[in-house]
């Protein structure tokens, strides 16, 4: 069968669930992964055949199973088990969520703040600049510290911004926690196979002991469950039949339940000068921030995702 043929049954089998344009992603995905076929390499040759490509290797015919898996809903990435994060390879499986592009927006900005530190050799020139600078020069007056960075990742699912963060910057000691243990596998998994050293912890932000987590951090991030039970009939249903529950939905009448923990656990372990950082939902942004300043939180500041939505926060403990 030709791989054009392939694409068509995608097109036709996926459509009840996807826009056309989504089914294509989907598709050149699952080529590129089962068949070793890049889509420039698909576009130079319709013709190409099924299970004859170089990169088939007895994969011939499975496409059936996995097209089956596919039109009742099933993401692409638990198909293949993989995804990719800020550049990274990271496997995934139905005990983690599949890591959006929003997350990605969140590192950025906390590696935006890390990259002016670096370039720092004219004095102190922003707020950005002092924080990184508050940063080094009391790691450079803690002999025992070793490294100049502590960071805290709470509900780390399969690892991803704790991952991303000690892969680029190089000098973090990075902790990461979850409340699963099958998720926290995963997440060792990925840290291995992208050759970073993070401390996981299993850890229920709502009752453990906080003496279970490291203290005078210089960070911590979150991007805890903040979607209400009663949202999930508007999403899609790749999302709420096979996504961890756990990992997504909180109670109605009590949503930013998370936050106010982690904002409680931030008041004891940041050291002064300290960042908080979250990934929000966008109905509760400003109840969040409300929430820091109550807590005296300052430099609260929020920003929008690519999208225009009210998606992340971040503060300071002083």
């Amino acid at each position: 069968m030709k791989i054009s043929t392939l694409q068509a049954l995608f097109q036709t089998h996926l459509s009840p669930l996807y826009e056309k344009r989504e089914i294509d992603a989907i598709f050149f995905i699952y080529i590129e992964d089962k068949y070793n076929i890049k889509k420039h390499d698909y576009f130079l040759n319709f013709e190409m055949e099924e299970g004859r490509h170089e990169g088939a290797k007895g994969r011939r015919h499975e496409w059936r199973k996995d097209l089956e898996e596919l039109s009742r809903g099933c993401p692409i990435q638990y198909i293949i088990g993989k995804t990719t994060f800020y550049g990274l390879e990271l496997n995934v499986n139905p005990d983690v969520l599949i890591p959006r592009s929003e997350t990605e927006e969140l590192v950025e900005h906390i590696l935006m703040r890390f990259r002016v530190k670096r370039g720092m050799t004219r004095g102190c020139h922003s707020a950005l600049d002092a924080e990184f600078q508050g940063i080094a020069g009391q790691a450079r007056n803690d002999e025992g510290r070793g490294s100049l960075y502590k960071i805290l990742d709470l509900a780390t699912g399969s690892g991803t911004i704790a991952i991303a963060l000690a892969k680029n910057i190089k000098n973090a000691t990075v902790w990461a926690t979850d409340i699963s243990e099958k998720a926290l596998e995963t997440a060792k998994k990925n840290a291995a196979e992208n050759n970073v050293a993070i401390t996981f912890l299993h850890h229920n932000i709502l009752k453990d002991d906080i003496t279970l987590l490291p203290d005078n951090l210089d960070i911590i991030v979150s991007n805890p469950p903040y979607i209400p039970q009663s949202e999930q009939k508007h999403l899609h249903k790749n999302v709420v039949d096979y996504e961890p529950k756990i990992a997504l939905f909180v109670p109605n009448e009590n949503p930013l339940i998370f936050y106010d923990a982690i904002v409680k656990i931030a008041k004891k372990i940041l050291r002064e000068g300290g960042s908080l950082y979250f990934e929000t939902h966008e109905k509760f942004h400003a109840e969040l921030s409300a929430m820091l300043a109550e807590m005296d939180f300052k430099e609260i500041e929020l920003w929008n995702d690519i999208n225009g939505k009210p998606r992340f926060i971040s503060c300071k403990k002083l």
